[in-house]
Parts: structure tokens; sequence; C-alpha cells
């Protein structure tokens, strides 16, 4: 009996023994080697309330410097905001009150693809590497259409509401393009937006369509006057307005008043 015992002992032991030293040699929890899972992208600025979902388990608040992967999903609160930095350069900054998630990404020597979804709230976008080769690898859903780029900086909110939406929120999508063009897609139809142009798109059954540019601004008629000698009395300008005589040295025509951008959220 006594031999039988140290036996067991012994064998349990060797076990634990074997135990420390596979947690000694493996790689601490989180790292992209311990979940065999390449890092997507790096946080580089989180404020307010946020949250990191990953597979069953979550935490909070989204800390900078945390690596973020494939299947990762961001909720922020109505004070909180996401900033993060993908490994083909591209920067992606989670507004208030949004749900993101990272779909899928990969970028190396063998395989580019940036698929991510925008469940609600809003992002603002500024493309890298992937999608210049083949624009098929970059792509934003959302539950109202899916976003393809074409090299750019754009803007997307949306709302999740239907019937039900807070006071100034209209349903459905909003995409702002700053620099470069979207392409927007839902089951009525596709269509590019420019840039400085804006789309708006009520469900994933309408036609999406650009919103009206906004007019262009009339420039304000010049009346000031070329300059002549002293003691002369007052002259007409070329519009028939009265004008004060100055120096030619210091006549300069104002530059027209540029059109303003169009907003976002």
């Amino acid at each position: 009996m006594i031999r039988f015992t140290r036996r067991l002992l012994a064998a349990a032991l060797a076990v634990a023994a074997g135990l420390a030293c596979a947690q000694s040699a493996a790689p601490p929890p989180g790292t992209a080697a311990a979940e065999g899972t390449p890092d997507a992208a790096q946080v580089l600025r989180s404020e307010g309330t946020t949250m990191l979902v990953r597979g069953a388990s979550y935490s909070t608040p989204v800390r900078a410097n945390v690596p973020i992967r494939s299947g990762d999903r961001i909720r922020t609160g109505t004070d909180g905001r996401v900033q993060l930095r993908f490994t083909d350069g591209a920067l992606i900054s989670i507004q208030p009150g949004s749900d993101f998630r990272v779909e899928a990404y990969a970028f190396d020597a063998s395989r580019q693809r940036g698929f991510f979804e925008l469940v609600q709230g809003s992002m603002r976008a500024v493309s890298g590497s992937i999608g210049k080769r083949d624009r098929d690898d970059w792509r934003l859903r959302t539950p109202t259409a899916t976003i393809g780029i074409r090299g750019t900086e754009f803007t997307v909110d949306h709302a999740a509401c239907t019937t039900a939406c807070p006071a100034g929120v209209d349903p459905g999508l909003v995409v702002v393009v700053v620099a470069g063009r979207v392409a927007v897609t839902t089951e009525a139809g596709s269509i590019e937006v420019p840039a400085g142009r804006t789309l708006r798109v009520r469900d994933a059954q309408t036609v999406p369509m650009l919103a009206q540019a906004p007019r262009p601004a009339t420039p304000a008629r010049s009346t000031r006057m070329v300059g002549r000698g002293e003691g002369a009395g007052p002259q007409r300008g070329p519009d028939g307005a009265d004008g004060v005589a100055i120096h030619p040295a210091a006549a300069t025509d104002a530059e027209p008043p540029a059109d303003a951008a169009v907003g976002r959220r």
C-alpha cells in the first residue's frame, strides 16, 4: 500500500512538473502567438466608455497599444472614441455610439484583405495599402449597404433606428467622401461617390443616389477703383458703383469664397 501511494505521488509530481514547464514555455495570454491570429491593428487612442469583445470574452475599457485581430468587435458609449492603425497603414476612427467589427484582415506578401462591419454608429477611414492592388480586397458592410474603396478618405454614419429615431437623426446610411472615391452598393443598385459629395440612402431596398450638390457661391462684385491723381472727384468702377481711390500697388482682386465642404455627423 505504501509503495502504491509513493508511485501515485511521484506520478502526480511528474504531471505537475510537466504542466509547469508547458506554462512557462507558452506565450502569455493576449499575444498573437498564444491565439494563433496575427495582429491586424493597434489601438492608437481610446477615450470614454469603450469595450473590446473577443469571442466569448470582453474587456473594458479598450486600452491604448492593445492589438486588434480578425473577429474583434469594438463598441463605444455615448462618450467613447477609439482610433486604430492597421498594419497596411490604414487609419480608422470609431466615433461615439458605435459597434464596429473586424470581419477578416490579412496583410502579407501572399494575402491582402480588409473586411469590416459597422453595425451602427459612425467612423472615419483613411485607406492604406489594401485595396490598391485589387479593389475587392477592401470592403465595409453596414445593414444598409456595402462600401468599397477606390483609394480614399471618407466618413460613414449609420443610424440603426427605423421609425423611432431620436430627434434630428435620419434612419439609414450617410457617406461623405473627403478624398478619392467610394462605391456604395445596396440590394437595389450601386453608385460611385466622388470627393466632396455626400450619399444618403434610407434602407437596403433603396437605390443609392448622391445628395444634391451645394450651389456655388456668387463672388462679390468689386467696387474698388484704379488709382488716380489726388484732388479728383469720385470715380465709378466697372459695375457703376462709386468707389474709393486706392494706390495701384495696394489693389489686389479678392479671391471668391470657396464652397463649403459637405457636412458630416
